[in-house]
């Protein structure tokens, strides 16, 4: 896909720093327009004003500190900009015309974070735009790339972004399979023996899946490089990021009711919360 318009989430920490040095350097890469944006809580407003009295304009003071900082670390953005409003929502309403939301893993408060969820978190349980939670510092454009897929219908989507997004990145395709009917298998007394040769099939069948999907995507059988294995699909895909050294982690979050898409699956909870790289998060 093409990224004209990339917005940028910041808090000022270390992480949001980290999301607005890798905005700009795709924005460079993508000759895209690059927004950042700081939203300031009504509620840390409020609870600022019962210890600055409010007649000294404190708060339009800080608004305006807050600006020019801004404007000092998202210099070369087209546009940076202080709200004042609900910081989920305010986020969310910039970056729904936008082609890539980028933010910080984490925040200024690690307390609050534990407690309630990273901004990240909430934001990727509403977010319909394509999101890139950012943990490690840019020194260099993605060179692995994993992407984890489920093998259902679109899995081919986040291949296909994958191979745009990360250019020359070496590419691996992950998948944590089950076997089907294997506990049905145990109980019925089947021999051992033939239940390690039905998962040597179901292995064997992802692998094969993941290869076409390959060819599909780009023309090449091994253009990603397969790996299938039993398991959680969280855990499979944070210790295969921790393996292969990836530097980002694709995945596709598929549509849910408006109800369900207030809580994040568990997999990409999981995956956001244990993974140690960066994260592009892909909607239906």
């Amino acid at each position: 896909m093409a990224y004209r318009r990339i917005v940028c989430g910041t808090d000022f920490s270390p992480d949001a720093a980290h999301a607005l040095g890798r905005a700009a350097m795709l924005a460079a890469e993508h000759h895209a327009v690059l927004e950042v944006l700081h939203v300031v809580s009504h509620e840390s407003l409020d609870a600022l004003r019962q210890w600055v009295p409010d007649p000294l304009g404190f708060g339009e003071r800080l608004v305006r500190a807050l600006r020019d900082e801004l404007e000092r670390c998202a210099a070369g953005a087209a546009k940076a900009e202080v709200l004042v409003g609900d910081v989920t929502q305010a986020i969310l309403e910039r970056a729904g015309s936008a082609d890539l939301l980028a933010i910080g893993a984490h925040g200024t408060n690690p307390l609050k974070d534990f407690m309630l969820g990273t901004t990240a978190e909430r934001l990727a349980g509403q977010c319909k735009t394509p999101m890139l939670i950012v943990r490690t510092a840019p020194e260099r454009a993605y060179s692995k790339v994993l992407v984890g897929l489920d093998l259902l219908p679109g899995s081919e989507a986040a291949m296909a972004t994958a191979l745009d997004f990360a250019g020359t990145a070496i590419l691996l395709a992950g998948h944590a399979f089950d076997v089907p009917f294997e506990s049905m298998l145990a109980r019925a007394g089947v021999a051992e023996p033939l239940v390690d040769a039905h998962r040597l099939q179901a292995h064997q069948a992802a692998l094969e899946k993941i290869a076409a999907l390959s060819r599909s995507v780009s023309g090449e059988a091994d253009r990603f490089l397969a790996v299938a294995e039993r398991g959680h699909p969280a855990a499979f895909l944070v210790e295969q990021q921790r393996k292969a050294g990836a530097d980002l982690v694709v995945l596709r979050k598929r549509r849910r009711s408006r109800v369900e898409a207030l809580v994040l699956g568990s997999v990409t909870r999981h995956v956001l919360s244990d993974v140690a790289s960066d994260v592009l998060l892909l909607v239906e």
